[in-house]
């Protein structure tokens, strides 16, 4: 195959750019992304081969760093996978995630994000930090053909046939620019590869300018040991590799388990939030390993609302053998996500009662990931996920409070838990439904995330305490508390209630279900409320948006008798005065119910007029 020229995909191009002016601010990075990509490329191969005896390698699987000062460079080799032809493309040339755009943007606007390159799978671009070029030589395992990559990191990569006869695996030549010259000496390698790559469980052979040769790490699989023999900056080293993230994590779980299943895990948390969280196609970074042999990291052994999880997880009950189809249906496999999943939810009870201060960074980052999980009916730790989430509040102040501490502090006679769903957290608290909640000291939880809306729908009870939205329309807040009823003026003595009710229904006719008097209203004149067995407004948009509904529903409007202009409506009934302004009244307080639950106003051309009409008037 005669050399093939290509350029770099747009976006990485971008990235090499902003790597090469030194963005990054820790050069000594590139070499413990390229050390982990090739610990990668060797699991993967001890996975592969377990099914394919064809790649089975004579070899142990090892790492060599070599230096060769006369020449500036230096090489990351393995015997792993490797790569073909269209792996080079994709792996070196294409940054599959969607998420890049969203990288490139955060260097732009911050230097105090240059240390994510790790977090978006550009590990392998880091070695342009330092080089004037690299060069890649790659055959795939069970392939006769190798394969040469070039670039220089300016635009351009070359892919051609390598003639030479080299064995499985892939090494990366890095061509030292004048500048940093300081990698070619020994010392300087062999600290960055104790302190940053000790874990890996693979042998890194270093090979000094002399051809001397040694092993520099203690290739271990790190969560084998046992936790005295670990310090922090060994955790903290190994989250760097497992995750591909610069951060500190937020908390580790290192567990042993033992009896009727084994198996060790090393979990983490991360302390800021991944790229790609709410990616469409996000998935799971926790490694199953089978007697420390890398298997697979789809084995959905951890719940996608834990997702945000990075470590691995060793078992002692699988078979080496076993296939990633085989694993969804696997019992043992259900018997470690149950018992792991239980922990986790433990250890974050623990960590939210004992500061939850800290806790609340934690779930301003994973609060609305983990209440996805309460959206699966079939769920069996859904009580213990709730006890863990937290909440804004009428009377939080800002906080975030668990149910738990909600149901601590219910009024006397309240026997139900009383939320909001809504786009806005500031917009919540002052809404209208919240009025008669707020006069009698009833708190409600305020839900603002878009996953709010379907999870109490899931959720009816909590402790035997019924979830209730305060838009249903059966609300009877007397029964908890009666408010002192203010007294009635002249006009409205004149004119009750279902009089009032009867003429506003028949102004709006079928735009409306139901008019009703309503006990949540104190200063508002009216509100629209959700019928019994029906949906809140914005699930409904939702729906139409994702066409899979019509068009909205009819609501109940609920009305405040007390408010003026309720007052001045009932003051033109009781004079037999009522027309053209009575009517605009009576269509206004519906169109301000619609705009507050964010519902469209049926008419906007009328409903200006209306307001037009009113202003001219008082301006007058």
């Amino acid at each position: 195959m005669p050399q093939e020229v290509r350029k770099f995909d747009a976006e990485i191009g971008k990235v090499l750019q902003l790597m090469i002016n030194s963005i990054y601010t820790n050069k000594d990075i590139f070499l413990r992304e390229l050390i982990s990509n090739a610990s990668d490329a060797c699991d993967k191969l001890r996975y592969e081969s377990l099914h394919n005896a064809k790649l089975q390698n004579e070899e142990e699987p090892k790492i060599k760093i070599i230096v060769d000062a006369k020449e500036g460079t230096v090489t990351v080799k393995d015997n792993g996978i490797g790569m073909n032809h269209d792996d080079l493309i994709n792996n070196l040339g294409v940054i599959a995630s969607s998420g890049t755009q969203k990288f490139l943007e955060s260097l732009a606007t911050t230097k105090e994000n240059v240390n994510l390159i790790g977090q978006f799978g550009v590990g392998f671009y880091s070695a342009f930090m330092v080089a004037d070029n690299v060069t890649v030589l790659s055959r795939k395992a069970g392939e006769k053909k190798a394969y040469k990559w070039f670039s220089d990191g300016k635009g351009e990569y070359t892919i051609e046939d390598y003639k030479e006869k080299i064995e499985t695996g892939t090494s990366i030549t890095i061509k030292l620019k004048s500048e940093d010259v300081e990698y070619l000496d020994k010392f300087r390698l062999r600290h960055i590869i104790s302190t940053y790559s000790d874990h890996i469980s693979f042998p890194i052979e270093f090979t000094d300018e002399d051809g001397k040769s040694e092993v520099v790490n203690t290739a271990s699989a790190m969560w084998m040991r046992p936790k005295s023999e670990i310090t922090d900056e060994q955790y903290t080293e190994f989250y760097h590799h497992i995750a591909h993230a610069p951060d500190s994590p937020w908390m580790k779980l290192h567990t042993k388990a033992e009896g009727n299943i084994e198996y060790t895990s090393l979990l983490y948390i991360p302390s800021s939030k991944p790229f790609d969280l709410f990616h469409p196609d996000r998935k799971c970074r926790v490694k199953l390993y089978v007697k420390r042999i890398f298997i697979t990291e789809e084995a959905k052994i951890i719940p996608a609302y834990l997702r945000f999880m990075r470590g691995v997880i060793d078992s002692e009950d699988l078979p080496l053998n076993i296939s990633r189809e085989t694993l969804q249906h696997n019992v043992v496999v259900d018997k470690i996500r149950k018992s792991i999943v239980k922990k986790i939810l433990s250890e974050l009870k623990t960590r939210a009662q004992d500061d939850s201060k800290d806790y609340q960074k934690f779930w301003d980052n994973f609060g609305e990931v983990m209440k996805e999980g309460l959206c699966e009916s079939a769920l069996e730790e859904k009580e213990q996920l709730l006890e863990v989430c937290r909440f804004h509040s009428t009377k939080s102040g800002g906080d975030l409070i668990s149910i738990d501490d909600y149901i601590a502090r219910m009024v006397e006679g309240q026997e139900q838990i009383f939320f909001i769903t809504g786009d806005n957290l500031k917009a919540l608290s002052h809404h209208p439904q919240l009025e008669g909640f707020i006069k009698r000291d009833i708190e409600v939880l305020l839900l603002s995330d878009h996953v709010d809306d379907f999870w109490v729908n899931v959720i009816n009870r909590y402790k035997n305490k019924e979830m209730r939205s305060v838009n249903a329309s059966d609300i009877d807040l007397d029964t908890i508390k009666k408010l002192e009823e203010p007294a009635k003026n002249d006009n409205q003595a004149k004119v009750d209630d279902k009089e009032l009710v009867t003429y506003i229904k028949k102004v709006l006719d079928n735009r409306v279900r139901e008019v009703r008097v309503s006990h949540k209203l104190v200063e508002s004149p009216s509100c629209l409320a959700v019928p019994l067995g029906g949906m809140s407004a914005r699930m409904e948009r939702y729906l139409i948006d994702q066409k899979q509904l019509k068009s909205s529903t009819a609501k109940v409007l609920e009305i405040n008798p007390q408010h003026p202009i309720l007052v001045k409506i009932a003051g033109d009934l009781s004079a037999n005065k009522e027309g053209t302004e009575t009517e605009d009244l009576a269509n206004l307080i519906f169109d301000q119910a619609c705009i507050l639950e964010g519902e469209p106003v049926n008419d906007p051309n009328a409903f200006m007029r209306r307001i037009n009409n009113f202003i001219v008037r008082v301006v007058a």
